[in-house]
Parts: structure tokens; sequence; C-alpha cells
């Protein structure tokens, strides 16, 4: 998605290549007031700097299969890239 940005998904077998939830996550330097200020905002530079990421801002999630509504789908993705941002080196 580009630089200071990440996007994560579930899929499943039975509907490949197309995901069940997808979650977007920018990379910054600091929390953001509000939302504008992280979707209009350009990356610093072209390459990461990863001394200059110290929070990771979840602000996009979207189910794309109306009938699993009411199935915990984004609470699980978003508990899975916590752990991964948590304990894997950026990349």
């Amino acid at each position: 998605v580009g630089p200071y940005r990440r996007c994560y998904f579930f899929s499943h077998c039975s509907t490949p290549g197309e995901p069940l939830v997808v979650l977007h996550v920018a990379l910054t330097g600091d929390i953001s007031s509000n939302i504008q200020a992280i979707v209009k905002e350009h990356p610093p530079s072209e390459t990461e700097e990863k001394n200059k990421i110290t929070a990771a801002i979840f602000y996009s999630i979207s189910l794309t299969q109306q009938g699993l509504q009411g199935v915990e789908l984004g609470t699980f993705l978003i508990k899975r890239v916590v752990k991964e941002l948590q304990y894997r080196p950026l990349s």
C-alpha cells in the first residue's frame, strides 16, 4: 500500500482471492487527533525509517461479505495484527 501503511486481511479457501475482512493501518510518529490527518497525510519519505514509527493507527476496517455480519472477524483480525506489530520487526 506504500510507505508507512499496511493492509491486512482474512480470507478463506472457499473464496480464493476475495478477502472476508480488510484492515488498513497507518504507521506514524504520533497519535493523530483526527482521521483526516491520517488519510490525507503523505508519507515523510519514499523509504520507511523504522526509528520514526512509534504508533500504529487502525483507520479502516471493512467486512466484505454481508452474510458474515455478527461474526467477530474484525475483532480477531485486529487482535492478530496487534500481536504481529508487537512481536515482529517492521519490514
